[in-house]
């Protein structure tokens, strides 16, 4: 490994590495004052893959510093031996140095499982032989949590809607809120054997439901109500306020 002051413009960030664990506003922001003030410090270098100059670790000091128009920054070059070797790396030290978020273990269990195998997926022998049970063991391991926590984010990986996933990512939505929810739809659809618990699923249809023609009314009017006009908009309107107040 090799420690040296790098110009800023040789160095790269790309994915998967720079979505491992995205940049913090608030965290960015009081690096950048920090080393606005006291420059940037070499005790924490920049990591990079050695022969390709992609930042491995240190998204967020390298960010800091472009934003201050630093044009030299500390580099630690390391090697390895493939991009997953990397991003293992990469995941491990950045996970030791903060608390998980439930969509940085939704995101994280995800490339986890991309690299090793996750439950009947043949990516790796051993990840074939082993049961759910002591896979999800492993990842809980790995990520610093329970095992039930990773049993019930790759329930909503493998079997949630678009919608429940994104609210999970966008940080609206627990891991647990996004489960119940999902098994709740899937009791009212069927699928999933026993009686709803709650009203949990006709709640989120409800919601994803409106939001889709919000989305579609706002679309219909940056388009100056070409396909649907304003009048028609309106008294669609009129008639579900109708319907509300029966």
């Amino acid at each position: 490994m090799k420690n040296d002051l790098i110009n800023i413009s040789e160095l790269n960030v790309q994915d998967p590495f720079a979505s491992i664990f995205p940049i913090g506003t608030e965290t960015l922001a009081s690096i950048k004052q920090d080393m606005e003030t006291n420059g940037f410090d070499p005790v924490f270098p920049i990591v990079a893959w050695e022969g390709k100059n992609v930042v491995v670790d240190g998204h967020t000091r390298f960010a800091a510093a472009k934003a201050i128009g630093l044009t030299q920054v500390p580099v630690l070059f390391k090697k390895f031996d493939d991009e997953d070797d990397a991003v293992l790396y990469s995941f491990y030290i950045q996970r030791n140095r903060r608390n998980m978020s439930d969509d940085d273990i939704l995101r994280c269990l995800e490339m986890l499982d991309t690299i090793h195998g996750a439950p009947g997926k043949n990516k790796e022998g051993d990840a074939r032989k082993m049961t759910r049970k002591a896979i999800n063991e492993i990842r809980a391991k790995e990520l610093g949590v329970s095992a039930d926590k990773v049993d019930k984010a790759r329930k909503v990986l493998e079997l949630g809607t678009d919608d429940i996933r994104e609210g999970v990512n966008s940080g609206e939505k627990s891991i647990n809120k996004a489960f119940q929810e999902m098994q709740e739809i899937r009791r009212e659809s069927g699928e999933l054997k026993g009686k709803p618990t709650t009203g949990l699923g006709g709640a989120t249809r409800y919601i994803q439901s409106l939001g889709r023609y919000l989305k579609e009314l706002t679309r219909v009017r940056e388009g100056g109500w070409e396909d649907v006009s304003q009048e028609k908009a309106l008294a669609d309107l009129a008639a579900i306020k109708e319907l509300i107040e029966g």
